[in-house]
This record gives structure tokens, sequence and C-alpha cells, in this order.
């Protein structure tokens, strides 16, 4: 029981710590991203709908879709 919440304390620190590092002062278009993940992130946490422009939820196909 205590390896499973170890676990799931982990896992619930460790997407914080990610979430924590996108500065959405930093990058705001499609081609500053490096990868689908940091797309994914900056759409969810900066919001900016720019990065979605077909609206289907994917951000930044250019990267997402390759």
């Amino acid at each position: 029981m205590k390896k499973i919440l170890m676990a799931l304390f982990l896992v619930g620190f460790s997407s914080s710590v990610l979430m924590a590092e996108v500065d959405c002062s930093k990058k705001k278009y499609c081609k500053q991203m490096k990868s689908c993940k940091e797309a994914k992130e900056y759409f969810k946490k900066c919001g900016f709908k720019n990065l979605d422009r077909d609206g289907d939820g994917i951000p930044c196909e250019n990267v997402c879709k390759k």
C-alpha cells in the first residue's frame, strides 16, 4: 500500500513540476515549440487559441502530426 501511495505522489509531483516549467510569456507560436508534448502543455496552461487554428483540440499540427 505504501508503494502505491508513493508512486501516486511521485506521478502527481512530476506532473506539477512539468507544468510549472511552462512560462506563458516565453513561447506563443507553434514554430517555437520543440515537441508535441510542449505544445500541448502551452495550449493547456496558457490557453493560446492560435496554437489550435482549426479548433480540433490538437495544438500545432505541424509538430503533433509528424
